[in-house]
């Protein structure tokens, strides 16, 4: 079978099976998968703090496992040198986010002010 008629295949099933019923909570699933809206700023803050998992730290070449250890030996090994960028990277994006707040309360300032200024 080739991919093209593999993923046919797959379609024709999904529909066949979205047409029985098998796919009615879908939506509900889904739901319970999602975060409560966060807001943006917030959310950056999170995305800011450099945090790099050595798990993900891996080959997938066949007979991969060599290769998967070197690498994480040289993470190991790296370690201080990499703590040392991550810290410095995490604390110019906290700085950067805190900047860009002042400058988005600054802006939300000055446009209440031009909104409550009688025009000339």
């Amino acid at each position: 079978m080739t991919p093209d008629e593999a993923l046919d295949e797959a379609r024709r099933r999904a529909a066949a099976a979205r047409a029985a019923g098998v796919y009615d909570d879908a939506d509900e699933v889904a739901e319970l998968g999602r975060r409560p809206p966060r807001e943006p700023l917030a959310q950056l803050y999170d995305w800011a703090i450099i945090e790099p998992d050595v798990e993900r730290v891996v080959s997938t070449r066949r007979l991969s496992w060599p290769i998967t250890a070197f690498k994480r030996g040289l993470v190991r090994l790296l370690r201080q040198y990499h703590q040392e960028l991550e810290g410095q990277q995490t604390r110019f994006n906290i700085h950067f986010l805190a900047y860009t707040s002042r400058l988005e309360r600054r802006v939300a300032e000055l446009e209440a002010r031009e909104d409550d200024e009688p025009p000339a």
